[in-house]
C-alpha cells in the first residue's frame, strides 16, 4: 500500500472517529453547579468570573471547581472603606488621596450557560432537547450535581441501587421536545416528579439557545434508595416483618410485603403482598393488585384508578373489584364476641373537569364526578333492620359537583426533614348526593366540604376544614356526622443553626344517630398520641393537638435529627351522653425523631408521654418507638364521591 493511501486512511479513520465523537456529544449528560455571586468557576484550563448567585449547567465529563475571589473580597473591603469616608467631604478628599478604586471584574459568564427555573419568560418557546440527570441517593446534592461523595460506604451503598429508568421520569412530565413551552405545565411537572415515592427531589430548568427561539430543558431528579422494611412487634408470639421496595427494578413500582406471624393461627405466618404500578405508558392510571392469605384476614383485589393530580387533567375515575375476609371483634366492658365476614366489592367512579379560569393566583375547576359501589356478603352475623346493620348488602350511588382553585408554593421542614415540599394554597367547595338501596329500607345522603388554606404572612400557614353529611330516610337523619376542623403550622423560626415550628389541630367531630356499634375514641392519632384505652369511645369528642418541633443542624450517616414537645388535650363522651361533663384527658412529652429523606424508610421516633387522668389500667408514664409516615398536606381537589368518615 503506497503512503498516499496509508494516509488517506489513517485521514478517514480520524474522521469516523470524530463523527462519532460527535455523535455521542449529543449524548452526553449535563451537571447543574450551584454558585455563589463573586465567585470563580474553573473549567478545564477557562477560568469565569461569575458576579451573581446563579445555578450553570454543563457537560459531566468536564472538571469544575470553584475557588472564592480573592481579589473580589479585598474590592469590598475598600469599597466599606470608601462608603464611611464619603459621608463627610475632609474624609471624602482623604479618600480620594489615598485610595484609587479597585477594578471591577471583565470576564463575566456568558447568558448560554445560564439555566433557570424562571420559565415565564420563555412561555411559548420551542422545546428542543429534554436532558435527564439523575442522582444517586447518597452523597449527592439537587442544587449542585456535580457533587459526588467518596466515602465508602455511600459508594458501595449507591452501588447496590438501581437508579430511576429515564422513560419513567418522561412518563411523569406534561411536556415533550417540540412542544411550546408551558410554564404551568413545567411546574406541575415538577411537583408530580417530586411526589413520586422513590424521588426526593427534583428540579427542572430551562436553558436559552442562543440566537434560536428554543429551549432545552434540564430535568434533574435525586433518587431515594427505595428498599426499606418495618417491624411491628407485641409479643414473642405476635409480631410482623416488613419487606418493601417502591422503585422495583428501577421501573417506579413498588412491591410491598408483609409476613405476619401468630402463635396462635394456623397457619402461624402469614402473607400480604400488595403490587403497584405507577402511571401506566404515560396515562397517570395506576394499577394496584394486592393477595393477603393471614389468619385473621384475607384479600385478593386488583384496583385501576386515576386522580385530578393536576388542574388540567380533564378526566378522572377508577375501577376496583375485591373479595375480602376479615375478623371482626365487638368488645363490652365484660366480653369479646369475634366473628368472620367475607364479602365481595365492587366500586367505579368517573370524573370530569373543566377549567374556568388560570391566572398567578392558580387554577379555578368546576368538577362534576359520579359513583357506584356494590357490597355482597359470603359469610357475617345475623342482621335485621334494627341490627348489625353495618353488615347489610348494599348498592351505593353518589354524584358530587364542586368547585375548586389550588396553587402550590414550595417549602420544606413541615412534613419532610429538609427536601422540597410542594403546599396546596387555595379553597374547595363540594357537595355530593346520592341513594343506598339495602335489603331493609333505601336512603337518600347528602354531605358537604368546605376547606380553605393560604399562608398569612410570616404569622403561618391556615386550613379551616368544615365537613357535614348523613343519609336521611323518612325525614330522619342516619348516620350523621359534623366535623369542622383547623390545623395550622407556623412560620419557620432559625436559632443559630437550629429551625423551629409550631403545628397545632384542633378538631370537634359530632354523630347524629349513629349505628349502635359505631363508635370514636380519642386514642393515639385520633386524639391524645400514646393513650390506648379501649373503652375511650363514645359519639362526639372534641381534639387539641399542639407540638413544637426543632429541626437541628445534628446528622448521623444522613439521618438528620428533630427534637419535638407535644401538649394533647382531648374529651369524649363516654361516661356522660353531654359531651363537657366528661373529664378532660390529657398528653404531655416529648421525644426524637430520626429522618434520612435519602431512604424509603419511615421515620423513626422516640416518644415519652406523661398522662396524669389516665384510664385505670393505663400506666401515667409510657415510652414509645415506632416510625412515622410523612402525611403530605391534603390537596384541594375532588375526588371520588364518597359518604364522610365518622373518625
Amino acid at each position: 500500500m503506497s503512503c498516499k493511501r496509508i494516509l488517506l486512511f489513517v485521514v478517514l479513520v480520524f474522521c469516523a472517529l470524530s463523527l462519532s465523537a460527535q455523535k455521542k456529544q449529543k449524548r452526553i449528560t449535563v451537571d447543574t453547579v450551584h454558585v455563589k455571586g463573586r465567585t470563580f468557576l474553573v473549567v478545564g484550563d477557562t477560568t469565569i468570573f461569575v458576579a451573581k448567585d446563579t445555578v450553570i449547567y454543563l457537560p459531566d465529563s468536564l472538571a469544575t471547581k470553584i475557588r472564592k475571589d480573592r481579589e473580589a473580597q479585598t474590592s469590598q473591603f475598600y469599597l466599606k472603606i470608601k462608603e464611611k469616608l464619603s459621608k463627610r467631604r475632609v474624609t471624602r478628599e482623604l479618600y480620594e488621596l489615598l485610595f484609587k478604586d479597585p477594578p471591577k471584574p471583565k470576564a463575566t459568564i456568558s447568558t448560554n450557560q445560564r439555566a433557570t427555573n424562571d420559565y415565564n419568560k420563555y412561555a411559548g418557546r420551542i422545546i428542543d432537547q429534554i436532558f435527564i440527570k439523575k442522582l444517586e441517593p447518597l452523597g449527592t446534592s439537587i442544587s449542585d450535581t456535580s457533587k459526588h461523595s467518596d466515602k465508602w460506604l455511600l459508594k458501595s451503598v449507591n452501588n447496590t441501587h438501581i437508579k430511576t429508568r429515564s422513560r419513567v421520569i418522561r412518563n411523569n412530565m406534561f411536556f415533550e421536545s417540540g412542544d411550546e413551552l408551558d410554564p404551568n405545565l413545567i411546574y406541575s411537572s415538577e411537583r408530580i416528579l417530586r411526589s413520586l415515592s422513590f424521588i426526593k427531589d427534583a428540579r427542572i430548568y430551562v436553558i436559552p439557545k442562543p440566537g434560536t427561539f428554543q429551549v432545552d430543558v434540564l430535568v434533574v431528579t435525586r433518587d431515594v434508595w427505595s428498599i426499606s422494611g418495618g417491624f411491628g412487634y407485641d409479643d414473642f408470639d405476635d409480631f410482623e416483618v416488613e419487606i418493601t421496595d417502591r422503585n422495583f427494578l428501577g421501573l417506579g413500582q413498588e412491591l410491598k410485603n408483609e409476613f405476619p406471624y401468630s402463635a396462635e393461627t394456623s397457619p402461624e405466618i402469614g402473607y400480604i403482598g400488595t403490587y403497584t404500578i405507577n402511571n401506566i405508558k404515560s396515562t397517570f392510571i395506576n394499577s394496584e393488585l394486592t393477595f393477603a392469605r393471614s389468619e385473621p384476614f384475607e384479600r385478593q383485589g386488583v384496583r385501576f384508578y386515576k386522580d385530578f393530580i393536576t388542574p388540567t387533567i380533564k378526566f378522572a375515575g377508577g375501577v376496583e373489584i375485591a373479595q375480602e375476609k376479615r375478623q371482626q371483634a365487638k368488645v363490652y366492658p365484660d366480653s369479646t364476641y369475634l366473628f368472620n365476614t367475607r364479602y365481595n366489592f365492587q366500586d367505579f367512579w368517573l370524573g370530569r373537569s373543566y377549567l374556568i379560569s388560570q391566572d398567578y393566583s392558580g387554577y379555578t375547576n368546576f368538577q362534576v364526578a359520579g359513583r357506584y359501589e356494590r357490597r355482597r356478603f359470603l359469610d357475617r352475623p345475623m342482621v335485621s333492620s334494627d341490627t348489625n346493620q353495618l353488615y347489610f348488602e348494599t348498592n351505593l350511588k353518589l354524584v358530587s359537583i364542586g368547585l375548586s382553585k389550588r396553587r402550590f408554593e414550595r417549602s420544606s421542614l413541615i412534613a419532610g426533614y429538609g427536601r422540597t415540599e410542594d403546599i396546596p394554597i387555595g379553597y374547595l367547595a363540594e357537595i355530593t348526593g346520592g341513594r343506598e338501596n339495602n335489603e331493609f329500607f333505601d336512603r337518600t345522603y347528602i354531605g358537604t366540604t368546605i376547606s380553605y388554606g393560604n399562608y398569612l404572612g410570616k404569622l403561618g400557614y391556615l386550613r379551616p376544614t368544615l365537613r357535614i353529611g348523613g343519609f336521611i330516610e323518612k325525614r330522619n337523619v342516619q348516620q350523621g356526622v359534623v366535623n369542622p376542623e383547623l390545623s395550622y403550622f407556623s412560620y419557620l423560626y432559625r436559632f443559630r443553626r437550629t429551625s423551629f415550628r409550631q403545628f397545632f389541630t384542633f378538631g370537634y367531630v359530632k354523630g347524629i344517630n349513629r349505628y349502635t356499634d359505631e363508635f370514636i375514641d380519642i386514642n393515639n392519632r385520633n386524639g391524645i398520641r400514646g393513650l390506648r384505652d379501649t373503652f375511650l369511645r363514645g359519639t362526639k369528642k372534641i381534639t387539641f393537638r399542639s407540638e413544637t418541633v426543632a429541626f437541628t443542624p445534628l446528622y448521623f450517616i444522613g439521618f438528620r435529627l428533630a427534637v419535638f414537645a407535644f401538649l394533647d388535650f382531648a374529651i369524649v363522651n363516654s361516661e356522660q351522653s353531654k359531651l363537657l361533663e366528661n373529664p378532660v384527658y390529657q398528653g404531655y412529652g416529648l421525644g426524637f425523631r430520626f429522618r434520612n429523606e435519602n431512604l424509603a424508610f419511615n421515620t423513626l421516633q422516640i416518644r415519652l408521654g406523661y398522662y396524669p387522668h389516665a384510664p385505670a389500667d393505663f400506666n401515667n408514664y409510657q415510652t414509645d418507638f415506632d416510625g412515622q409516615r410523612s402525611l403530605n398536606i391534603p390537596d384541594f381537589r375532588v375526588e371520588e364521591p364518597r359518604v364522610i368518615s365518622f373518625q
